[in-house]
């Protein structure tokens, strides 16, 4: 098991290394669905026509979307307190699979209501001893309401007021077996996350969408009793490409976590704030009308000051969504 992560992923040692074999496979998968697909006639989903939106949202003519993705990741260093980069140390791992099956509703129009079930499976090793494990993670629920709905004419962006809730079904880092904690699947903490969601689309030709939220969780327990309250977590997302009529859609863009300092005892962490900041590759390809292949590439970028106390890590994500027109 170890021999074959660690190949998917890239020795350690150097950074290139596991930067360059996930984009690799990122490019390979996308190689492989045009090799497959290149002899059909593409032909754009209600949804995709207007852009895959990173494929967060039903299109303007969908009911209803069904998706099943993996994501794989793999951490090639951190950021310290003082925000400097370092490598991890040769001879660890540490990479997560994760599967999610995801489902996205429009009971009446405008609303949208989603829930992600995830199951992970975790890998970690030191320099003598390997650890596997996993299983069902956090339940995500989702809610979206359009205040501008998006359309491909209108010179105004879409936007939507999003709410997101956690709950923390998988298992915490404090009751996890091993000591590597790779049964750990979960937060251990319930969380709610309001924010907003902006998208414009020129045409049909080009899309931008942005997104800003902020995530509150409750209080935990740590690992002696102790009680330890996270702090805000912010998230931002930008990013713009092209939309092709041959049923693809392709974006590039960036996306920022800060998070405050958590309190243990009702005493605030001094310097123990986080940060993260990542590039991200987005693409989407309507197979059909109803079924559009997803991938993502997300490469946190070994920058001085753009991470704190933060992992950074590589992850790519394949995935297969199925589309509910609203009319059929």
């Amino acid at each position: 098991m170890r021999q074959r992560v660690s190949w998917i992923f890239g020795p350690r040692g150097s950074m290139d290394a596991p930067v360059l074999g996930a984009c690799k496979t990122f490019a390979s998968a996308l190689l492989g669905c045009v090799l497959l697909l290149a002899s059909r006639d593409a032909s754009a989903s209600a949804c995709c026509g207007s852009g895959h939106g990173l494929g967060q949202r039903l299109g303007p003519l969908e009911r209803a979307a069904v998706g099943l993705s993996f994501r794989f990741s793999d951490r090639f260093g951190s950021h310290g307190h003082a925000g400097g980069f370092t490598l991890a140390p040769p001879g660890t791992l540490d990479a997560e699979g994760r599967a999610e099956l995801g489902v996205l509703f429009a009971p009446v129009p405008r609303l949208q209501l989603g829930l992600v079930a995830p199951v992970l499976l975790n890998v970690r090793s030191s320099r003598d001893d390997t650890f596997v494990g996993g299983g069902f993670g956090d339940l995500a629920f989702s809610a979206r309401f359009d205040l501008v709905p998006l359309t491909t004419t209108s010179a105004w962006p879409a936007i939507a007021l999003t709410a997101g809730v956690g709950l923390p079904t998988g298992r915490s880092a404090t009751d996890a077996k091993d000591p590597l904690a790779t049964d750990a699947t979960g937060l251990g903490a319930a969380e709610v996350r309001p924010g907003v969601f902006v998208e414009k689309n020129w045409a049909g030709e080009a899309t931008a969408v942005f997104s800003a939220s902020i995530g509150f969780r409750t209080p935990m327990t740590g690992a002696r009793g102790e009680r330890i309250g996270l702090g805000p977590r912010a998230r931002f997302v930008a990013a713009a490409g092209p939309v092709f009529s041959s049923g693809w859609s392709l974006s590039a863009g960036l996306v920022h976590e800060r998070e405050s300092a958590p309190s243990i005892g009702g005493v605030t962490t001094p310097d123990a704030d986080r940060r993260r900041t990542a590039a991200l590759l987005f693409a989407g390809y309507d197979i059909t009308e109803r079924f559009t292949a997803l991938a993502s590439l997300e490469v946190d970028l070994p920058v001085p000051s753009l991470g704190k106390n933060e992992p950074s890590a590589v992850a790519f994500a394949i995935g297969l969504r199925r589309s509910f027109p609203r009319y059929e």
